[in-house]
């Protein structure tokens, strides 16, 4: 996810350490980006019952979480390889519910991973098929689950229901 910082009055991208007055924005094609790449490597480890991919997508996944967004491959691959192709974006969007979304899919193929570990292959898979399958609803039609999650928390909490 290729994340930037914006204060209330400022458009210029900062680092990736936010203050307590900023807001983080990702690129809206980037969360896409990472979703296909999630998809595709669980998708593969499952249809040939490799485990090491669906590892490969949790360690991925969760050293973006564990290291608070600052070491996310995929938007180091994002901002090195791609913007310099595509370019930048018009408007980026909030990066919270993407980044709640893929906190989820780290937990998803954490579990997968730990039941693949301890010799629960059938039931890894299966969440690991999950997870393949909303990353990549969410990378070819643009409707993330983890992200409307993330919205309707919002709103509860606004709302002191949560």
């Amino acid at each position: 996810m290729a994340t930037e910082h914006h204060s209330p009055s400022s458009s210029e991208t900062t680092d990736s350490q936010s203050s307590n007055s900023s807001i983080a924005y990702v690129d809206p094609r980037a969360p896409r980006f990472g979703q296909s790449i999630t998809a595709t490597l669980l998708l593969i480890g499952v249809v040939f019952t490799q485990p090491v991919l669906v590892y490969a997508v949790a360690a991925i996944l969760g050293l973006a979480v564990v290291s608070r967004w600052r070491l996310d491959p995929y938007r180091l691959c994002w901002e090195h390889v791609v913007i310099p192709i595509l370019g930048r974006p018009d408007e980026p969007e909030p990066a919270a519910p993407h980044r709640f979304a893929k906190l989820l899919g780290a937990v998803g193929a954490g579990l997968a991973s730990v039941l693949l570990v301890v010799g629960l292959p059938t039931v890894g898979y299966a969440i690991a098929a999950v997870v393949a399958l909303l990353a990549g609803l969410a990378a070819t039609t643009g409707f993330c689950l983890g992200c409307r999650m993330y919205r309707q928390v919002s709103f509860l909490r606004s709302r002191n229901v949560l």
